[in-house]
């Protein structure tokens, strides 16, 4: 069934959020034991980048979710329990008895999110176990998202794929810092920082086993976005950060027979894991 335009009105208001608005978030991440994948286990390289850019003493209300595959071996995730001794934050692992592939566990996701409360969480933050964050990560994307997200049925704040600036119709920047970005929904491929509204998820779970994303063999970011086509065909474009404030790190990211020949992807332009974009003093 496709998308009513009620249904498309909910996710974009095309109105801002303001920044005294105390948003809730979810930052989730599916994740597996690379090294029985013939890969790198870099995931606590991930939360120290997390770490170094403030996100776990930020006031900012975020909660982390990892989503395990059904791994043999999950003591790969036993470091988690030091950031949740260290840390009042709400560190959580849903875990898998039998293993599951990047597809079916990216489905748990989505399922686990599906059946939240309404008012549990405003955004989920879908991101990899494999990345790089921006200095101060969590407040740029709070400022980022309270300005842009409701104008996009997603977003991304990893942009590895060819984006452009958004004009009006006189032709100009809709706003000074060039901090948004917009590119074709087709485009658009790369889990690092995916951002999105928790009631987008009953949409996707309902068309996950597309048959032609069967027979073509669809990794999860093309399931994601042709769910969403699906649902919403008038749908065109989304809106993106111009830099990227997340990166991929692109180590093991190819983990099955095409690993010699997929090298992986990266950000067109990364803001840099030292650095803030000039956004983050938007007032």
């Amino acid at each position: 069934m496709l998308g009513s335009i009620n249904q498309t009105k909910y996710f974009i208001t095309n109105k801002k959020i303001s920044n005294d608005t105390h948003l809730k978030y979810l930052i989730t991440i599916p994740c597996v034991n690379r090294e029985e994948r013939s890969a790198i286990n870099v995931i606590d390289k991930t939360l120290e980048e997390f770490e170094k850019s403030g996100l776990f003493e930020s006031d900012i209300s975020v909660d982390i979710m990892f989503f395990e595959s059904g791994s043999n071996n999950i003591n790969y995730l036993s470091f988690i329990e030091e950031y949740r001794k260290k840390y009042i934050k709400n560190i959580t692992i849903n875990y898998n008895k039998t293993p599951l592939n990047a597809v079916s566990n990216t489905l748990k996701m989505f399922t686990y999110i599906s059946k939240l409360p309404d008012d549990k969480y405003d955004f989920i933050l879908w991101m990899d176990d494999d990345v790089f964050v921006c200095k101060n990560f969590i407040k740029n994307a709070d400022i980022w998202i309270k300005s842009y997200a409701n104008f996009s049925i997603f977003s991304s704040l990893y942009v590895p794929y060819q984006s452009y600036q958004v004009k009006l119709n006189n032709n100009q920047n809709i706003n000074q810092n060039n901090n948004v970005h917009i590119s074709r929904i087709n485009h658009f491929y790369g889990t690092c920082c995916t951002v999105f509204k928790p009631k987008l998820a009953k949409h996707i779970i309902k068309n996950w086993y597309n048959q032609r994303f069967e027979l073509f063999e669809f990794n999860p970011d093309a399931r994601f976005r042709e769910c969403v086509r699906f649902i919403f065909p008038q749908i065109e474009h989304i809106f993106v950060s111009y830099p990227s404030i997340v990166e991929h790190m692109n180590i093991g990211s190819s983990i099955y027979r095409n690993r010699k020949i997929n090298k992986g992807h990266k950000s067109k332009e990364y803001i840099g894991s030292d650095k803030d974009p000039e956004y983050l003093y938007i007032s």
